[in-house]
């Protein structure tokens, strides 16, 4: 289930990418954990998450920032290219 700190756009273009770089989307698993808001939010904040991108065949694990301001996609693009989560 996805939280307002990742958006189905962001999704759609972490799985086209991961297409486009060769690797099948379905060997990747994406997790989210919600961070508490600041204390002085005063009611109104931003939400802001921890994404973490998990590579079934491996193993391998990588923890993004996600929310308004952040692009854990590209983050993790530039990881995946690196050979980060392995070839």
């Amino acid at each position: 289930m996805l939280s307002m700190a990742i958006d189905e756009s962001e999704i759609e273009d972490f799985r086209a990418d991961i297409e486009a770089a060769g690797h099948d989307p379905g060997d990747f698993d994406v997790s989210e954990e919600r961070l508490p808001p600041p204390r002085e939010a005063g009611g109104v904040f931003v939400e802001k998450a921890t994404v973490t991108v998990t590579r079934k065949k491996n193993g391998v694990a990588r923890s993004y920032a996600a929310g308004y301001g952040t692009a854990w996609v590209v983050a993790f693009m530039r990881d995946l290219r690196a050979g980060a989560f392995g070839r």
